[in-house]
């Protein structure tokens, strides 16, 4: 069964028990289905119900198509989007799902899908070492500073995404830095979720300050506060990522599931 809704409003409502169950992933369909007005081919939300299967579709511009739920739904999901004319780019799920929608465009459309950007969430929930008193909160004047190690951090991760000035200035507070020969070297980001969690996102060092442990120091000291608010810490981490991957093993993280964002090749 195929259930079509009207905006993201009306598919939050019938489905947020559902989106509940996972609330590590759903929080993606928490920020994007509000932007999600009025439905049409391009900007969609849809549902996928196979008997006790479900499967979740929502698709806002300019975001990747999210999925949520049951593999076993990728072929009616897939016939219903492509039956019906709805736009398919870049796709982002956990990849048991991602890994079976592949085949199934593969399969019955000859589609190629790749996943691009393969990563392991994370979660960490106690103190592991103190924190540093070199990391600090950015002012006003960093600003500059940080978009650009901002625009570097894009680019070393493939992403697509594009550096918002406006945006970043406003979250400038959600930063934390430490600085080398008068210059930021390494940042991180805490990014409130509708979860229990505070997101650890934008890791990122200078080039030539990379191996001094900089970013450890930084991720260290904003997990401690957000453990310090009764929050749970999380984070993204590149599964092809080894050095990465071992700082937070060490840091406390623990993995709890791996997703990724397919691109079309």
């Amino acid at each position: 069964m195929i259930t079509v809704y009207e905006n993201g409003e009306a598919f939050l409502e019938a489905n947020r028990e559902y989106l509940n169950t996972r609330p590590y992933y759903s929080v993606y369909f928490f920020m994007d289905a509000p932007a999600l007005l009025r439905a049409d081919k391009t900007n969609y939300a849809l549902r996928i119900t196979q008997g006790d299967k479900i499967l979740l579709a929502l698709k806002v511009e300019p975001f990747n198509l999210l999925l949520f739920g049951a593999p076993e739904c990728c072929a009616e999901l897939s016939a219903c989007l492509f039956g019906n004319g709805y736009e398919v780019k870049n796709y982002h799920c956990e990849e048991r799902v991602g890994d079976r929608f592949a085949k199934v465009l593969l399969d019955n459309y000859g589609l190629t899908y790749k996943e691009a950007l393969a990563m392991d969430f994370m979660e960490c929930r106690e103190v592991t070492e103190p924190s540093s008193d070199e990391v600090t909160a950015p002012g006003p004047e960093d600003l500059d500073e940080i978009c650009s190690c901002m625009e570097r951090f894009v680019l070393d991760c493939g992403l697509l995404d594009n550096v918002n000035r406006e945006r970043v200035e406003a979250t400038l507070g959600a930063f934390r830095v430490i600085r080398r020969d008068g210059r930021i070297a390494s940042i991180a980001k805490g990014i409130r979720t509708t979860g229990p969690d505070v997101r650890i996102t934008n890791v990122y060092t200078r080039n030539e300050y990379r191996g001094r442990g900089l970013a450890r120091k930084v991720v260290n000291t904003l997990k401690n506060e957000i453990l310090a608010e009764g929050k749970v810490a999380t984070l993204n981490v590149d599964k092809n990522n080894p050095v990465s991957y071992h700082i937070y093993q060490a840091l406390g993280f623990k993995k709890k599931f791996s997703q990724g964002e397919y691109r079309r090749v």
